[in-house]
């Protein structure tokens, strides 16, 4: 009995061998599955996490941006207000309207105080085009007792006006002080310049020494420089916000690259501290950290870092002006053959927006073509001597800013490939356009609106003359720089080209490492 067992298992050797074999090679591949899933899975979730991790890095950097742009708008604001001062040309109007209107009370009505008929007209006979403008501005809501009172004086009664009744009041919070303290400024300007006149009542003609230029010719530079300075604050805050964002994406890519290395040498450390029991027997240690295995970067060290984001101050100081000018242009070409007294509707005032923008945006080259520019000169210093001069100004000390620094370079080279790559011409002509829109949405919610409606009586859209349209255009540039929350700067940030541009900016990880 006991001997057949082993004769049993004898006869059927070659077959439990083979079984035996199957068993073995199915242990072994399904070890070998379970640790390539499992390596697969530590992969997947080491991915994952670096994902999240560069995700929670780039949305951090995105903050950063905004807290950026927001704290040099007051710096870029204040140069354009102050360079294009729309106030100061109005209380020059104001102040020429109040010393004519003084001078008419103070003449005798005599016969012989009257100008001949056959008197030829001259230049001086267009002031009565102005005053007629003048007159004619309140017609945005309002109309004013006094028919020599400047459209600063009847918006801010029309204001005051809508304010009372519910309508017609800005979406943002702040524009209404905003707008009320800037009337409040102006007419008290106004008011010591009348009490002036009535302090010399035999010289009223002292006051209009402010400005020798005649009505007509305040009128035409009041419509320039409103719609100038509107376009400029446009394409600024535009420009300033693309070029921040290439900034901090390029700094927080280095960051991030930095802590993604340092990570890793520290887990390094950490398994050649582990101790394998056999090596430990034997008296040796574990391996230790191979630096030359670990890849490294460049760090961007704080004085590089400074130098770089003092770039800034170039366009909030002096590559506006260089839009300024581009702009006037423009609108001098568009805007000059409009005339005062035309009527508008909000279409109207679009299509001649878009063209000032083909001129500002577009440059005809030597063979009769248009191309597109890139603003190159508004972003960054043309020269090494001015690159060092805006470094000084910006508060680098001049022996850091005349030193040579690679890493600086580095950054200054890769900012300029940006600013002429194709992505950022598409990423500009988007913000453009999106800023565009935001101004005309503006617009159209206080100007070209009527007792709470957009159409006039016939039912037509609504259309206001050109001067009635400079008191909201005026102060759009102080709801842009000065507004809370900052409707453009806030919607420049969500638009996907921004974000898109920004991702490319921080994931170019090619020749990063050395």
């Amino acid at each position: 009995m006991f001997s057949s067992i082993p004769n049993y298992f004898y006869e059927r050797r070659n077959g439990l061998l083979r079984a035996t074999g199957y068993a073995g090679v199915a242990y072994f591949v399904t070890s070998y599955v379970k640790e390539q899933l499992k390596d697969v899975k530590d992969e997947v979730l080491l991915r994952r996490k670096a994902r999240e991790n560069l995700r929670r890095w780039f949305e951090n950097n995105q903050q950063n941006v905004a807290f950026t742009i927001m704290a040099l708008l007051p710096t870029i604001g204040e140069h354009i207000i102050e360079g294009m001062d729309v106030e100061g040309l109005t209380n020059d109007l104001q102040e020429k309207s109040r010393a004519s209107r003084l001078m008419r009370n103070s003449r005798p009505a005599s016969p012989e105080s009257q100008p001949p008929k056959h008197t030829p007209v001259d230049t001086d006979a267009r002031s009565d085009m102005g005053s007629s403008i003048i007159s004619s501005a309140p017609e945005v809501g309002t109309t004013l007792g006094d028919s020599t009172q400047s459209w600063v004086d009847g918006f801010s009664l029309r204001s005051s006006r809508e304010n009372s009744n519910g309508e017609g009041e800005p979406s943002n919070s702040l524009g209404a002080s905003m707008i009320e303290s800037v009337a409040t400024s102006t007419s008290s300007q106004a008011e010591s310049s009348a009490s002036a006149v009535r302090r010399h009542p035999e010289h009223p003609t002292e006051v209009s020494t402010v400005s020798s230029k005649s009505k007509a010719e305040l009128w035409r530079e009041i419509k320039i420089l409103t719609f100038t300075r509107t376009l400029t604050t446009l394409y600024s805050i535009v420009l300033l916000s693309l070029f921040t964002h290439i900034q901090l994406s390029i700094l927080g890519r280095s960051k991030y690259i930095q802590s993604v290395l340092e990570q890793e040498r520290e887990e390094r450390m950490r398994d050649a501290m582990r101790i394998d029991i056999s090596a430990l027997l034997l008296g040796m240690w574990g391996n230790e950290v191979d630096d030359d295995t670990v890849q490294t970067v460049d760090p961007i060290d704080e004085e590089t870092e400074r130098k770089y984001l003092t770039l800034s101050w170039w366009i909030c100081n002096i590559g506006w002006k260089d839009v300024g000018e581009r702009v006037r242009r423009g609108v001098e070409e568009v805007f000059d053959e409009v005339p005062l007294k035309s009527k508008l509707g909000a279409i109207d005032l679009h299509r001649l927006i878009c063209d000032v923008r083909r001129r500002v945006e577009h440059e005809v080259t030597f063979e009769g073509l248009e191309r597109r520019i890139n603003f190159m000169s508004t972003l960054l210093p043309p020269t090494p001597d001015s690159m060092q001069r805006i470094l000084m100004q910006g508060g680098i000390s001049q022996m850091s800013a005349m030193r040579a620094s690679p890493a600086f370079d580095r950054l200054l080279e890769e900012t300029r490939s940006l600013l002429q790559s194709p992505d950022f011409s598409i990423v500009l002509e988007s913000c453009l356009d999106l800023a565009t829109d935001i101004l005309f949405r503006s617009i159209k919610d206080t100007i070209f609106i009527q007792g709470g409606s957009s159409v006039d009586e016939n039912g037509a859209p609504l259309q206001l003359r050109l001067a009635g349209l400079l008191p909201g255009m005026a102060r759009w540039s102080h709801l842009a720089f000065n507004g809370l929350p900052n409707e453009l700067v806030d919607q420049l940030a969500d638009i996907r080209e921004v974000e898109g541009f920004s991702a490319i900016i921080y994931s170019r990880f090619e020749n990063q490492f050395v």
